[in-house]
């Protein structure tokens, strides 16, 4: 019976020091040059595209998030919004955007 409670004494504490740090997650931070960067879990900086919480940015080769940017790839162009955020089906200046992102047609 001694082994068991220790057992569960040494559980609890565990679970409770887990517990008191928050899980990984991946964040957004500013460079001191003001540019954008999201940090993985494993604190590497992200690169290429990123899908996060719905949405698609494009970060360079340094990380750094593009933004109000045409971004051109294997020749069709994709139109990142001053977020970051990556243009679907709308209308951005004369040019039409579709659900993929890509350039389809000017007014």
């Amino acid at each position: 019976m001694k082994g068991k409670a220790g057992f569960t004494l040494v559980f609890t504490i565990t679970c409770l020091l887990l517990g008191a740090f928050p899980a990984m997650a991946g964040e957004w931070r500013q460079t001191e040059e003001e540019q954008w960067q999201y940090i993985q879990d494993d604190g590497t900086k992200a690169t290429g595209w990123l899908d996060l919480d719905g949405k698609r940015y494009y970060l360079d080769e340094n990380g750094n998030r593009k933004s109000d940017y045409w971004y051109k790839e294997d020749g069709y162009w994709y139109y990142l919004d001053e977020d970051g955020v990556m243009a679907q089906n709308t209308w951005v200046d004369n040019y039409y955007v579709d659900e993929t992102g890509r350039f389809e047609k000017k007014r």
